[in-house]
């Protein structure tokens, strides 16, 4: 009997107290509990050193196929949500795919997914309880989402994007949730057009100078316009504009003032970032001499030339009558 007691003493004779925690899980606030109770003073044992470890280990093990236990519980149904390392690229009017899966693995045909901006409140697609639901989607998206299915039993989902607009570039929000568990991650997706080949206007100023003026237009996003020389150097422009229109095209312009009326040959380059693509152009400068520079001494020569022959004409018919 009074074995049974110590026993029972081993077991239940903690510290003061108790085991006080307040941040760590439960699993490491068991842990605790039971290094204090095989380390404590406050705990009298009357077994023999080696049936106090055998008590000790047997009771861990118990405890630890309950903490295992518990902590599968807790984290059943829990799932973590992947998407693409690098933003998606679509060309404008075009398609875009924005895939989105679960890890790990699972069947999501019964849970709730839904596709939105960066915002949750701005919704661009929604599945719950086996079918799309195309209320309060947003109105700009109506009619152009469509949520690939073919291996929603992975876990694994693709939201397209029919005929893409510039206003649908930016952060997507794609997220699952099962029962009370949610999760989700965003999805980047760029927009991206060339525009159209680049074309001058030059105009002579009265000092001579030439003014040079290069236009391009329908370009998304904004590209990056500059000159270049003969010699594969970039000239610094002397203005720049950009105007972006109801589509949310860009149209931009630089202008090249050349003070040096030697022929040359000028390069106006537009640069789309994204599709790391351009469109070039070249024209040749030579700047003509004002044609009477040279022309009105040659007529005024050849007149009195023609006025002296006359004299020199009439004079003889003169003289012979």
């Amino acid at each position: 009997m009074g074995e049974d007691q110590s026993v029972q003493g081993a077991m239940l004779a903690f510290p003061r107290g108790g085991c006080r925690s307040t941040t760590c899980s439960l699993s490491a606030h068991l842990l605790v509990c039971i290094s204090q109770a095989e380390h404590s003073p406050g705990i009298t044992l009357s077994l023999s050193q080696k049936k106090q470890r055998v008590f000790i280990t047997y009771h861990r093990s118990l405890l630890s196929l309950y903490l295992g236990l518990q902590m599968s519980s807790l984290v059943a149904g829990a799932f973590q949500i992947r998407g693409p390392h690098e933003p998606v690229v679509a060309m404008l009017g075009g398609e875009a795919e924005l895939p989105c899966f679960l890890t790990p693995s699972q069947n999501a045909k019964y849970m709730r997914i839904s596709w939105s901006r960066s915002m949750s409140s701005q919704v661009v697609h929604v599945y719950k309880d086996g079918r799309d639901h195309p209320e309060g989607v947003m109105e700009q998206y109506s009619g152009r989402t469509k949520l690939m299915k073919d291996a929603i039993s992975k876990g694994i989902v693709v939201l397209r994007i029919l005929n893409v607009q510039t206003s649908d570039n930016g952060l997507y929000r794609c997220g699952f949730q099962h029962g009370s568990f949610y999760n989700d991650t965003l999805i980047e997706l760029k927009v991206a057009v060339l525009g159209s080949d680049p074309h001058f206007h030059v105009e002579v100023t009265k000092s001579r100078e030439i003014l040079l003026e290069c236009k391009s237009e329908g370009w998304f996003p904004l590209p990056k316009i500059q000159w270049i020389n003969s010699w594969g150097e970039q000239i610094p422009s002397v203005s720049e504009s950009q105007t972006q229109n109801k589509g949310g095209l860009f149209h931009v312009s630089a202008s090249l003032l050349l003070k040096d009326p030697s022929p040359k040959n000028m390069t106006c380059s537009v640069w789309n970032p994204v599709l790391n693509q351009k469109k070039e152009e070249q024209i040749s400068i030579a700047v003509a001499e004002p044609s009477g520079s040279w022309f009105t001494p040659f007529i005024i020569l050849a007149v009195i030339l023609v006025v002296l022959v006359l004299t020199i004409i009439v004079f003889r018919i003169r003289k012979r009558r």
